[in-house]
């Protein structure tokens, strides 16, 4: 069940009621436990795909809100700090202008995208 974590909470509730209801009908039908492990081995990669796509829904949905753009715009001057440190001086110059120039861009798309949001919802 802990592939259900990358869900959404509505999908990963139904999931997760829908594999205890699953156990509770297989226990009342006197499967053997071997038998249901190897039933959640052969569904693991359709479960696996089930989770993925969801969890990818979800976070293609989250870039619809200003939030991601921000956090990039955090983490933009944090990699470039990283990226001076640990190379030349001469690349350490083209890391740290991208890196700040990064962070303005995805502040600058999170408040275009925020402005989008906020004139739908009027």
């Amino acid at each position: 069940m802990a592939y259900t974590a990358v869900t959404p909470r509505s999908s990963r509730d139904r999931r997760r009621e829908e594999m205890r209801s699953h156990l509770w009908e297989a226990e009342r039908a006197g499967n053997s436990p071997r038998r249901e492990l190897f039933a959640a081995i052969a569904g693991l990669r359709a479960d696996v795909a089930w989770a993925a796509t969801r969890g990818l829904l979800a976070v293609v949905r989250s870039f619809a809100s200003p939030t991601p753009y921000v956090v990039l715009a955090a983490v933009s001057p944090l990699q470039a700090w990283i990226l001076s440190s640990v190379t030349g001086r001469r690349v350490a110059q083209v890391s740290e202008g991208v890196g700040a120039l990064g962070g303005v861009v995805m502040l600058m798309l999170a408040a275009t995208v925020w402005l989008a949001t906020r004139h739908r919802s009027r």
